[in-house]
């Protein structure tokens, strides 16, 4: 986990060709799913069109779950 600005960040990379990247806040006790393909956040996915905010780590590991079972993203696929 890196530590930086007071927050923490976790990143798993799947062999759907997802990465769920989950940031805490401790100050304010919040965790941010993103959902990312390579280096960049996604938007086109069946999970959300934005990340994902939640108000506790159960919340978090749902998600992530969701992003694990995703189908194989494409490689034909674009990033935007």
């Amino acid at each position: 986990m890196n530590n930086l600005l007071n927050k923490m960040n976790a990143k798993t990379t799947f062999s759907n060709g997802y990465t769920a990247s989950v940031l805490y806040f401790p100050e304010t006790d919040e965790y941010e799913v993103a959902v990312m393909v390579g280096d960049r956040v996604v938007y086109d996915t069946p999970i959300t069109e934005d990340i994902i905010r939640c108000e506790t780590l159960q919340q978090a590991w749902d998600v992530v779950g969701q992003i694990m079972m995703l189908p194989e993203r494409g490689k034909d696929e674009t990033v935007s």
